[in-house]
């Protein structure tokens, strides 16, 4: 029993020694290249974020003309609602028998049908601004939400937006 008891350790000892594998080995050979490493995310230049800064200050300017083509819109659609509820007041006080009242509210509904019209027409026809300034502003956030800058360049080129819209002013009120 000994004599198997030595070689019993030793073959522990060797099946050890395989699972482990030897303590210099760092590397596994696959076949493969090892996957490279992203490289860094670049500064953006100062070229990139005037055309940032200027793409934004556009989409604001768009976005305001189709706030007050909203605004507009919502004032007509206020209005017809009110005119509808105003039909539904004297359609309930309507005198049925009397040919020149139905008449007469029959010639309110028409205009009212035409208010309605107009209405849809209005949100019809704002809708490619606003379908165009949505897709301008998804490829604005695609291409400049992202951009990593220095803090440097993106004060660089504030001052220089902003003493070009100071000139802008100057010369446009010594204009009057």
């Amino acid at each position: 029993m000994p004599g198997m008891r030595l070689s019993f350790l030793s073959l522990f000892a060797l099946a050890a020694a395989f699972a482990v594998g030897p303590a210099d080995a760092t590397t596994v050979k696959t076949g493969k290249p090892a996957a490279s490493q992203p490289a860094a995310p670049a500064w953006a230049t100062r070229d990139q974020l005037r055309e940032c800064l200027a793409r934004e200050a556009a989409l604001k300017e768009r976005f305001k003309g189709i706030e007050a083509s909203n605004d507009a819109h919502q004032k007509m659609s206020d209005q017809v609602d009110a005119e509808n509820a105003r039909l539904e007041q004297l359609q309930s006080q309507l005198d049925h028998d009397s040919e020149t009242s139905v008449k007469a509210f029959n010639a309110l509904v028409r205009d009212h049908n035409l208010h309605v019209k107009q209405v849809n027409q209005d949100a019809a026809d704002g809708r490619p601004a606003a379908d165009a300034y949505n897709a301008d502003m998804s490829d604005f956030n695609h291409h400049c939400s992202g951009l990593r800058y220095r803090v440097e360049d993106m004060e660089a080129v504030t001052r220089e937006r902003k003493q070009a819209a100071s000139q802008a002013a100057a010369a446009s009120s010594s204009a009057r």
